[in-house]
């Protein structure tokens, strides 16, 4: 498995909304952008992939950011930090089993 690219400056972007979903087309782990058969980062994501994305599901074409580096060989940055679901609850819960 891969490691994620670098996270750009505002954590709700909508490169970073995309990118927590994987691929159906490339197969790109979340966390990263979308690659050609070539291995290089493509210029948009693939439809299957932001079409996940409520607010960008009628959107024809996403555009991939400058800072995922377009048409350049894709290489690991620092993973991402995984987003906590907020209906689950904050405090440590310890489940166990007694006979």
């Amino acid at each position: 498995m891969t490691d994620p690219q670098e996270p750009s400056g505002d954590p709700e972007s909508e490169a970073d909304l995309v990118e927590r979903y994987p691929c159906p087309k490339c197969k790109a782990a979340p966390g990263s952008p979308c690659r050609s058969r070539s291995g290089a980062v493509t210029s948009a994501y693939h439809t299957g992939r932001f079409t996940k994305v409520p607010k960008l599901a009628k959107e024809l074409r996403m555009p991939t950011p400058a800072n995922r580096s377009p048409g350049q060989p894709w290489r690991p940055g620092k993973p991402v930090p995984a987003a906590i679901d907020s209906s689950l609850p904050s405090a440590d819960i310890r489940i166990g089993y007694a006979r």
